[in-house]
């Protein structure tokens, strides 16, 4: 009779343990957010890793990546965790194509990239298709010409650059031959428009108007043009590893014409293929690692220490991208891709607001950009800000999105 009670009591025991374990589970459920036994939000990376555009589009994701850990540090968006992966387009629009269709498979929320204006003129009209939103570094007005509601800029367009750029040459640097050489791609042939419209709005017009090809190697026959043209500055308008080779070469001719340009001529990654050859190289940027806004100041000492290289304007892009995400999707409360399309649109985002942003912004209507930019001259193989410039329009107005 003893042994039968003991087994009863034994079995109870088991049972009161299973319940206490139930309902030690249960509060440990409780305390954990319910935001946390949510999937992380994806984020596609698709971008040039391999290719002539590989050194641009490795900043872009890296920086993506460091803007992504950032915000997961903080408590995510919304309290959910941000989530990558990564898609090489090979620097080749076809290819680029096909990679955006690859990425439609994992459901990300947005898709940033690509980087070279000739491959999101390619991609971005099946990303649009499928609704995702797609933040862009390229800045050929090309794009907003399109009147794609899907696409957005993390820096300005040739519409907006080329204005502030003319300005500077014909009102500061006080230019009057100019030459022009530009790469015969989207990004170039965008570019050329924009800065020879200024310029005629300006009653002027370039001594030399010159095209190159992507990634060529040789622009001697270039070079000897803009000689026999009599030009005392040279806008280039090639990219990166472009303009280094460019650069080495026209030192080597020993010509006296001063080389000015915007973004990609004065950024890091072509300074450090171009060496010594970049020096004395003035531009108009969008973003430099020079810049010594605190916020940026910031960002490049935490890329360096993580990644170990200066960032470039395309990874200021792809960082303030990253935050372009955050910032909508926390104004309109939702992860909700429709309405943060409408959400940053017609729109000022402020760096008090959303610190990542690294400066103010206001994108209109067709996805353009207006911000700060600022006037570099390269010196000891590195940029230095000699002029900030304030944005072109404006003032703007913050408007919610509930």
């Amino acid at each position: 009779m003893l042994r039968i009670v003991c087994r009863g009591r034994s079995r109870f025991t088991k049972t009161l343990g299973l319940v206490g374990s139930a309902a030690v589970a249960a509060v440990l459920l409780l305390a954990v957010p319910a935001s946390s036994q949510q999937p992380p939000i994806k984020l596609a990376i698709v971008a040039e890793f391999t290719g002539g555009g590989a050194a641009v589009g490795m900043m872009w994701r890296d920086a993506v990546n460091l803007a992504v850990e950032d915000i997961n540090k903080k408590g995510g968006v919304l309290g959910r965790r941000l989530e990558t992966f990564a898609l090489d387009t090979q620097t080749d629009p076809p290819t680029s194509v096909a990679v955006m269709r690859r990425a439609f498979n994992e459901h990300p929320f947005a898709i940033l990239g690509t980087v070279y204006s000739s491959s999101t003129v390619a991609n971005m009209d099946i990303v649009r298709q499928a609704g995702i939103p797609q933040i862009t570094g390229s800045e050929s007005v090309l794009l907003v010409q399109k009147s794609n509601p899907n696409i957005f800029l993390t820096a300005f367009t040739q519409q907006i650059g080329m204005a502030k750029q003319v300005r500077w040459l014909v009102e500061d640097l006080k230019a009057d031959k100019i030459a022009l050489v530009y790469v015969n791609n989207a990004f170039g042939r965008g570019g050329r428009e924009m800065f020879l419209k200024f310029l005629k709005d300006r009653g002027k017009s370039v001594v030399a108007d010159i095209s190159t090809e992507p990634q060529q190697a040789d622009f001697t026959p270039e070079l000897t043009r803009v000689r026999a043209s009599g030009a005392t500055h040279l806008m280039v308008y090639n990219h990166e590893e472009e303009n280094a080779r460019l650069m080495t070469q026209l030192r080597k001719l020993g010509m006296t014409v001063e080389p000015v340009g915007e973004t990609t001529l004065c950024a890091q990654t072509a300074i450090d293929p171009g060496g010594d050859a970049m020096n004395g190289s003035k531009c108009h940027v969008g973003m430099t690692a020079a810049s010594t806004v605190p916020s940026m100041v910031d960002m490049n000492r935490r890329f360096q220490e993580k990644y170990g290289k200066v960032p470039d304007h395309n990874a200021y892009k792809a960082y303030i991208g990253t935050h372009m995400v955050k910032a909508a999707v926390e104004r309109v409360g939702a992860f909700d891709q429709a309405k943060v399309r409408d959400c940053l649109h017609n729109n000022l985002f402020t760096a008090a607001e959303e610190p990542g942003l690294l400066m103010d912004m206001y994108v209109d209507d067709k996805g353009d950009t207006d911000r700060g930019s600022f006037i570099v001259e390269v010196k000891d193989r590195k940029p230095q800000v000699s002029k900030v410039v304030g944005m072109l329009g404006g003032p703007y107005t913050k408007r919610a999105c509930r």
